[in-house]
């Protein structure tokens, strides 16, 4: 097992390695999912709403390099489950902004919680010395990102 992690020397190979290890323990996201009948692509499509603040139709399309025939068919179930709202945007009657409910909202969080937990469990196994140089290491490449993210292009 040794050799296989040190013969992994790419910086995303060694994330992938990391995330397989400690989700889905318990089942407790897929869980919610399951409670909730959505998808993993519906999720990622709530996920990406709730970071926009709201989309059309086309733009989560696009914003998922997913067709707009798949994004409307989610958008449809996802209004039935009372998880995303629907309005016409004044410019152009033909469009839709799509916005999260207080639902759809409840269900991210509810999963945000859960996989938290299963991150949580999964890495529970380690000294608590080495889960807090990961936490240190974490926080310090989420700083990183927000500032690569912040310069313009």
């Amino acid at each position: 097992m040794k050799n296989q992690v040190r013969s992994r020397q790419k910086l995303g190979d060694l994330l992938q390695e990391v995330v397989n290890r400690v989700s889905h323990r318990g089942g407790r996201t897929l869980a919610v999912m399951n409670d909730a009948s959505v998808t993993l692509h519906q999720v990622l499509l709530l996920s990406r709403l709730s970071e926009l603040g709201g989309a059309t139709s086309s733009g989560l399309s696009t914003a998922l390099s997913m067709s707009l025939p798949s994004v409307s068919q989610m958008i449809d179930r996802l209004y039935q489950l009372d998880l995303v709202d629907r309005v016409e945007v004044p410019e152009d009657r033909r469009k839709k902004q799509i916005t999260l409910t207080g639902e759809g909202q409840r269900l991210l969080a509810r999963l945000h919680d859960a996989r938290s937990a299963e991150y949580e469990t999964g890495t529970a196994q380690l000294s608590s010395q080495l889960r807090s140089d990961l936490k240190t290491v974490l926080i310090r490449v989420l700083l990183g990102l927000e500032t690569a993210h912040r310069r313009p292009a």
